[in-house]
């Protein structure tokens, strides 16, 4: 696996020209400023402790990591240069690209890259990534090597991951608490400033060291072009003020749009639209240290009693689909019909029965949502409504989206939570998984079965023991019911149609697009 692992590393750079992406051959089309919408304030721009959307869509123009994925989701490199693996799987070596400099003007050595790996094992939103890393070495300027105490062969398709990406930053600033760094990466934009409930700036960095092994953007690398003078991303938690904008011309670009908004602008020659099919999971997590949802008997009736169609076509506003596995369906690790007995049931009797069977007698059972995210606030009510009718005393707590994120963290103050998993199922089966074992579980408790059903997840030495192991991991989801799968969800986005080069992505790659 290993060895089949660094091949495509290779395919990637030798066959940059065939799968990157295309740039305006011009330069006059280069300049401005683009205003892009989102709904929510970041609610950090520390590209490494947070795996926040509302954050990523901005942090990676900022900041860039030593792999990530490429369009088709295979790792590649963006600022490493190339990759050794040692035949037993225990050492890899990673020489780094030379001359990229830092938005402070640095330029990039392994004492920067060892100094963020190190902080991102201290501060990272998903430091588990590294957990399998006994060490990290400087090896030579413009290297550094990672030693393992035994082969993980998924280590690399972890660690390219762009949910909490493990960024590189100056090794100045890596001793400095969560939040309290300068915004220094390597990207094609960098900070300007950050006005909350308002907007962040960035600046095109004049002296950004491309990529010249592409043509193009290829996924989260290749070689990136800034054509715009300034990005602006607009704090606009409002769907409606973000559409008014958009048509008014005062913003060029919409991070997201309702679908009938989407259905008529489709038709104005003014506007491009664009629909992101598989987007994420719509999903429903559960405090198990918090009563009633400590309690399996209850957690099984809420399951049941659960009918996914309404909650999702009602989220979504049609733009979804029903799937009860934890992959989407047709890919690799798609578990087949495991867990489906269990989705989609709406039994109200024999959730009523499993209550009685749980002791339930009549606590509130607090949904946590946020008012940022339309699925997420749609659904709770739907949910709500439904748990109700079972005889739940649900009661719902909207919050904004920055708030919701501390509320969850906590072990108490919250029962039930409404998530929209966008970037994890993207990325296979390892990326859920490790949002649901560990100590920072989503559901707070961990469960030992399930922890010890990812060790032999991302240890598993081909894709068969892998598709196995995932099989076993989708049924124990169905045991423990601490994550109920709603549905799939989909996303459309608009913007001007002078605005060209946009393509939809895991965020809004605005580099390499540019005004018409």
């Amino acid at each position: 696996m290993n060895a089949v692992l660094f091949r495509r590393i290779a395919v990637a750079v030798a066959l940059g020209a065939a799968t990157s992406l295309t740039s305006p051959a011009f330069a006059q089309k280069a300049g401005g400023n683009m205003i892009f919408a989102q709904g929510s304030n970041p609610p950090s721009l520390d590209g490494m402790v947070t795996s926040s959307q509302a954050s990523r869509n901005i942090t990676m123009h900022i900041y860039e990591s030593l792999f990530g994925y490429d369009e088709d989701i295979r790792p590649m490199p963006i600022l490493a240069e190339s990759l050794k693996i040692s035949d037993d799987g225990l050492t890899y070596t990673i020489p780094i690209r030379k001359g990229v400099k830092f938005h402070n003007g640095k330029e990039m050595t392994a004492k920067d890259v060892k100094a963020s790996l190190e902080r991102y094992r201290k501060h990272g939103a998903t430091a588990g990534l590294l957990n399998p890393v006994t060490s990290i070495d400087i090896t030579g300027p413009y290297e550094i090597t990672l030693k393992f105490a035994k082969a993980t062969p998924t280590f690399l398709e972890a660690f390219a991951s762009p949910r909490a990406p493990a960024v590189i930053i100056p090794e100045e600033e890596t001793g400095k608490d969560p939040g309290k760094i300068e915004f220094i990466g390597t990207g094609p934009y960098k900070f300007v400033e950050y006005v909350p409930d308002s907007h962040v700036k960035l600046a095109k960095f004049a002296e950004y060291s491309q990529d010249t092994r592409f043509k193009g953007p290829d996924g989260f690398g290749g070689k990136k072009t800034a054509y715009f003078d300034t990005i602006t991303f607009r704090i606009m938690p409002e769907t409606g003020a973000r559409t008014a904008a958009l048509e008014a011309g005062e913003i060029q670009g919409n991070e997201q749009i309702p679908v009938p908004t989407a259905k008529r602008l489709a038709g104005d020659p003014k506007f491009s639209v664009y629909e992101n099919k598989r987007w994420g999971f719509l999903t429903f997590i559960m405090n198990l240290k918090q009563p009633p949802a400590d309690n399996p008997k209850f957690r099984q009736a809420v399951q049941v009693a659960l009918k996914m169609e309404p909650i999702v076509g009602i989220a979504t506003e049609g733009l979804f689909g029903l799937n009860h596995g934890w992959q989407y369906p047709g890919t690799t690790y798609d578990a087949g019909d495991i867990g489906k007995n269990l989705y989609n049931l709406g039994d109200a009797a024999r959730a009523k029965a499993l209550l009685q069977e749980a002791g339930y007698k009549g606590e509130p059972f607090s949904i946590l949502t946020d008012s940022n995210t339309p699925e997420h606030g749609k659904s709770a009510v739907v949910i709500a409504e439904q748990l109700k009718a079972v005889g739940i005393n649900a009661v719902i707590n909207q919050v904004d989206w920055p708030t919701a994120l501390k509320i969850r963290l906590q072990d108490t103050g919250w029962n039930g939570w409404t998530l929209v998993m966008g970037i994890e199922p993207y990325m296979g089966p390892v990326a859920v998984v490790s949002t649901l074992s560990g100590p920072t579980t989503h559901f707070r408790q961990p469960d030992a079965k399930l922890d010890e059903l990812y060790q032999e997840l991302i240890t598993g030495k081909s894709v068969e023991e892998r598709q196995a192991t995932f099989k076993k991991i989708q049924a124990r989801l169905y045991e423990l019911n601490a994550i109920i799968k709603i549905g799939d969800v989909g996303l459309a986005q608009a913007t001007r149609s002078n605005v060209k080069g946009f393509k939809t992505f895991r965020f809004p790659r605005l580099y390499d697009v540019w005004f018409e």
